[in-house]
């Protein structure tokens, strides 16, 4: 078995889903090497992301509808805290880039023209809504992968098992 699909199988058997089914964790307090914590971070953010972050999404044509029916906690010991903040953006990062981007590239492409589409079309009122826009540069597409990404992090918890919470959410990858 390769590193990866080591890492994979270790990931997914952390997974447990309660009774009710309203919450799953992935409890990574043990059996990790958190020595490449990129490398655990892109792993996390696929298996996450194709076990449980996409049944969050429903796609209808070019809408993406966010509909959770349950929370997932992800659970990491405080003895690496270094290697855990590093892991953790790295982690979100590649959910946001990766698996949300790579799973509804169409529909964000789609979305995303249609709105530039609509913005011409409005004449005067585009010039109003762009004066209105923050300040920096960002791109339609940046936009919805963002409130994707945004959404989801609603439903995702990164903590100890104390409940110390790993995300930065003042460095958030957005």
């Amino acid at each position: 078995m390769s590193t990866d699909a080591n890492l994979i199988s270790l990931i997914q058997s952390s997974r447990k889903s309660s009774e009710d089914g309203s919450i799953v964790v992935y409890n990574l307090t043990n059996g990790l090497d958190f020595s490449n914590p990129k490398k655990i971070a892109e792993t996390l953010a696929k298996v996450f992301f194709e076990t449980d972050g996409i049944k969050w999404f429903k796609v209808e044509g070019d809408h993406i509808a966010f509909n959770p029916t349950f929370k997932v906690k992800i659970l990491m010991a405080e003895e690496h805290s270094k290697l855990l903040s590093q892991m953790v953006n790295d982690f979100l990062k590649d959910l946001k880039s990766d698996e949300v981007n790579k799973e509804f590239a169409h529909q964000i492409h789609d979305i995303s023209t249609n709105e530039e589409k609509q913005r011409t079309v409005m004449g005067f009122a585009a010039i109003g809504a762009l004066l209105n826009k923050p300040f920096y540069l960002k791109d339609d597409k940046t936009e919805v992968e963002d409130q994707l990404f945004t959404q989801m992090l609603g439903y995702l918890e990164i903590r100890t098992p104390d409940d110390k919470d790993l995300i930065d959410w003042e460095n958030l990858p957005i």
